[in-house]
């Protein structure tokens, strides 16, 4: 809980101010109700909670102090025999908070380690934690706006995204009943395995059933302000015995028999211990104010109800505010008293909450999604598309006092205030209840569901007449792959006048990041001709920071006069190309992984690392470490990255092989993150030099693996390809051993550290590859060579291809090696003819040269000894051997031996006995006349 703007000040001296004096309300603790206060000069503080201790809880607590036995004890017995009777339910097990009571609950349900479960993207901090305590994994499922509660559908989507959830925990947000039952099944899961997040929930039903009875378990809290108030301490309810023992069991340090029971007269004090456990038990203080506590919660939950219905009927009428409407049908309990502050009040929630500070009103905000806290930011892996509801709803929530101590007068003081800042803000009467009122203004609002138009969520920026015109030529021509959803521009006429065309203005260009976020963008087009370069670079960088590629519309469009220019860009028609709509990968999520850490890029200067660097740069990270064995390329991609090539002490000319070189890399600049991307990856070239490939491909990698693990490198990706599953090239069997080097070293990486893989298919646009060299030949007017008519391949973009190793990095829990899951292959020659068809060359001349050594007709995304599963990202999966594999590294010091002898025909041969399946002789198609054939199957 925050409370904002609430300075300590006693009560009385509230009364008692003089005329003119300033009242802050703060948090109070009260033993009695005190009636509202005799009207004065100076209204009394309105505290937004008050804690209420009964004169019973007193007594019973100096009772318990007197008895000399203050932990876990008798009168903890007897608070749960009562609470669980209160609440219908055969076993209650009393804790020493809430979130220990969901942590304790999950590890009873005996879950496999890091396995998924979901939780509300709207909860409290502590209920993930709670997840993550108990060993598993947090997956958020996104809220109703009108609720704060997700939807059947949101569960649905949130269990497609982690693939198979095992179990979910459901809050009953503000004491509002959830609908459990219709939770479960839209995950798919039984009632067995659902925690209730009861905190605000004690008194709620869902229909005719009290919240306790519904799941298997269900955890109450007693925090100070809650609905029954203790001030520490939880409780589990269940019908289930053996959950209940496991839970109390746990809450000892997994001890069989707690210290009550040692010191009974006949107790032992023997004890056994079997389980893992915490220190979380409930003392008998907590238990005695809670007994006493409890005889007076009805008449305090009839306050409650009583209160929030003066509330309601009050608001009704203020504009722009909209208490949060009702996800099942039931009783609610009333632990908060929860609106939306929207667009149609006039001002922002925080503005409000400040003004209402300075009328003596306190308020708080329940509560910050966990997603937005940097601790959480890489450990939540969120559904495809985001969170939007929840990111929607918490500029907007505002909790409201509500305790069973306030009175009516202080009640319509608080409705009073906000009426009266309506009015002096300018809101619109009658807009609270209006549908849409919910809105934000044009540059804030995010943009309702499209129509089904597949491409990707495109930002124009720039809306005079080339973006103008490329805007219509994108959304009348789906092929090209981007669907433009608003424009960025700096000209104020654009922004007066809201929209240009059939799309919004969305804002100016300095708002590219933010922009990109609110609305989930997917691309940027620069469609701007003549844009200063370093006003390019940053706009460029802050798509890029926010998840979204940047494409740019040439500048030779400024001179041309003519309605369509979208085939100016038929460079963006990838989906003929590649035989699918091109996937945006990376999300914004990404930048937890990369954001103040140190970054070291191998292969920095080649197509995929020089592009990493660029989106890795733009996720701020303390530094980033460019390092490769052509000082050419390096000097290059600085001038790319910083518009100059001063910076010498981010720069490593090393080479991967070189081992001491590479320990005094690391041992020097410490990289927290590394992305491996050197490699020899000519496929021709390798089966003529297999020696070479072994030892940059399998014993380089195995150099930076040892480095990394030896100084404290957190996240370790291996850039391989698609030519690793059942290989019969010496690129495709070195980049196999590379992932077995990286799979063996998660098998021994200390707690906390990340080694995996991903593989790529074909990159169009990387260097040498197939597209650049149809490009050159068709430019020329040779004939463009294909090795045979049936072959096909596994086609990605650049950017589909780095956006896959940053979400890689992002999603990893060790070991793993993902694959971007690209429909079906494409044939070569529909390709060529396709490509040829996009630059106005009608007749291709193409001539077959036949396959080359070591390749493949038909490539496969994993090995036949490998099952593929889904991941958190619905177009991503990893592949899992089915059998386990023999080890291997008692055999690469042989392997390694044989290279440095350079004995091509013996690293066959190692290969062979290492990786089953691949030739251990050379193939017999003549190998040099194999190399006329001029693409490589690079990555």
């Amino acid at each position: 809980m925050t409370v904002h703007r609430l300075r300590p000040r006693q009560e009385r001296a509230a009364r008692q101010a003089p005329a003119g004096a300033p009242n802050v309300p703060r948090a109070t603790q009260r033993e009695d109700a005190v009636p509202d206060a005799a009207p004065t000069a100076v209204p009394a503080a309105v505290p937004f909670a008050v804690t209420r201790i009964s004169p019973e809880a007193r007594r019973a607590a100096g009772r318990v102090l007197a008895s000399g036995w203050v932990t876990g004890g008798p009168e903890t017995e007897r608070f749960e025999t009562e609470l669980a009777a209160y609440v219908g339910a055969r076993h209650a097990v009393a804790v020493s908070s809430c979130t220990a009571a969901l942590e304790l609950s999950l590890r009873a349900l005996r879950l496999p380690a890091g396995a998924p479960v979901l939780v509300p993207a709207l909860t409290f901090c502590g209920a993930v934690q709670a997840v993550l305590h108990a060993g598993l994994r947090p997956v958020p499922v996104d809220v109703d706006p009108r609720t704060g509660m997700p939807t059947p559908a949101t569960v649905s989507r949130a269990a497609r995204s982690c693939g198979c959830p095992r179990a979910m925990t459901a809050l009953h947000y503000a004491g509002a009943p959830a609908p459990v039952e219709e939770y479960a099944r839209a995950a798919r899961l039984p009632l067995t395995h659902v925690v209730e997040d009861a905190a605000h929930a004690l008194g709620t039903t869902v229909g005719d059933t009290p919240v306790g009875r519904l799941s298997r378990a269900a955890c109450f809290s007693f925090y100070a302000t809650k609905n029954l108030p203790i001030g520490e301490g939880g409780m589990v309810t269940t019908d289930d015995p053996l959950l209940a023992e496991r839970v109390r069991r746990a809450r000892l340090h997994g001890m069989s028999a707690d210290a009550w029971r040692r010191h009974q007269p006949g107790g032992s004090w023997r004890y056994t211990v079997e389980e893992a456990g915490l220190k979380a038990n409930m003392t008998d203080v907590q238990a005695a104010v809670g007994r006493a506590q409890l005889r007076h919660f009805d008449h305090w939950q009839a306050r409650r109800a009583a209160l929030a219905a003066r509330y309601t009927a009050a608001l009704a009428d203020v504009p722009g505010i909209a208490p949060l409407e009702p996800a099942a049908a039931g009783r609610h309990a009333h632990h908060l008293y929860v609106v939306r502050v929207l667009d149609a009040y006039g001002t922002s929630r925080d503005d409000l909450v400040d003004v209402l500070a300075r009328d003596g009103i306190g308020t708080s905000v329940h509560f910050v999604p966990p997603h937005h806290l940097p601790y959480f930011r890489d450990l939540l892996t969120a559904p495809p598309g985001g969170l939007p509801g929840t990111d929607a709803l918490f500029p907007q929530l505002l909790s409201l006092p509500l305790y069973p101590d306030l009175g009516e007068a202080a009640v319509d003081r608080v409705c009073g205030a906000l009426a009266e800042h309506a009015r002096r803000a300018g809101g619109r009467p009658g807009a609270a209840s209006a549908p849409g009122d919910d809105r934000p203004s044009a540059a804030d609002r995010p943009l309702p569901p499209p129509a089904p138009h597949a491409g990707l969520r495109t930002l124009v920026v720039g809306a005079g007449e080339a973006g103008r015109a490329l805007a219509r030529d994108l959304a009348r021509t789906p092929a090209y792959g981007l669907r433009p959803v608003g424009f960025l521009d700096d000209d104020p006429d654009k922004h007066r006048a809201g929209r240009v065309g059939d799309l919004p203005v969305l804002g100016e260009l300095g708002a590219v990041r933010a922009t990109v976020l609110a609305h989930h963008v997917e691309a940027v087009v620069v469609a701007i001709p003549g844009l200063d370069p370093d006003r390019f670079r940053r706009v460029a960088r802050a798509a890029e920071a926010a998840g979204a590629s940047v494409r740019y519309l040439p500048s030779f469009i400024a001179a041309l006069r003519r309605d369509v220019v979208g085939g100016d860009m038929c460079e963006l028609d990838v989906r003929a190309l590649i035989g699918r709509p091109e996937m945006h990968v990376v999300g914004p999520e990404a930048r937890a992984v990369i954001a103040g850490r140190r970054v070291l890029v191998t292969g920095a200067g080649g197509s995929i690392g020089s592009e990493l660097c660029h989106q890795v740069r733009a996720f701020g990270p303390s530094r980033l470490i460019l390092l490769d064995h052509d000082e050419s390329n390096l000097h290059r991609l600085q001038l790319e990255l910083y518009g100059d090539a001063l910076r010498g002490d981010d720069i490593v000319i090393s080479d991967i092989r070189d081992r001491r070189r590479i320990d005094q890399v690391f041992g020097e600049l410490r990289p927290e993150v590394v992305f491996h991307a050197a490699a020899h990856k000519h496929l021709p070239l390798l089966e003529l030099h297999p020696c070479e490939g072994v030892k940059s491909n399998v014993r380089g990698t195995e150099n930076l693996v040892r480095a990394a693990t030896a100084n404290g490198t957190r996240r370790f990706v291996l850039i391989s390809t698609d030519k690793a599953a059942d290989p019969v090239s010496v690129l495709g069997a070195t980049k196999r051993l590379a992932e077995r080097v990286v799979g063996a070293a998660q098998d021994t990486a200390p707690e906390g550290t990340v080694f995996t893989a991903v593989r790529f298919g074909n990159v169009l646009g990387s260097r040498g590859s197939l597209l650049s060299v149809v490009a050159q030949q068709l430019g020329s007017g040779d004939p463009v060579t294909v090795t045979h008519p049936d072959v096909t391949r596994y086609f990605m973009t650049v950017e589909e291809a780095v956006g896959l190793v940053l979400e890689a990095a992002r999603m990893a829990r060790g070991g793993e090696v993902f694959v971007l899951d690209m429909n079906r292959p494409v044939r070569i020659v529909d390709l060529v003819r396709e490509y040829a068809r996009s630059v106005h060359v009608p007749d291709v001349d193409i001539r077959f040269t036949g396959l080359r050594p070591g390749e493949k007709l038909n490539e496969t995304l994993f090995s036949a000894d490998e099952r593929h599963t889904p991941t958190a990202h619905p177009r991503i999966l990893a592949a899992i051997a089915t059998d386990h594999e023999p080890a291997f590294g008692p055999h690469l010091s042989g392997l390694y031996a044989t290279a440095e002898d350079n004995d091509g025909d013996g690293v066959r041969r190692a290969l062979a006995a290492l990786l089953p399946g691949f030739p251990a002789a050379p193939p017999d198609r003549p190998l040099r006349a194999a190399l006329t054939a001029p693409y490589p199957d690079g990555f």
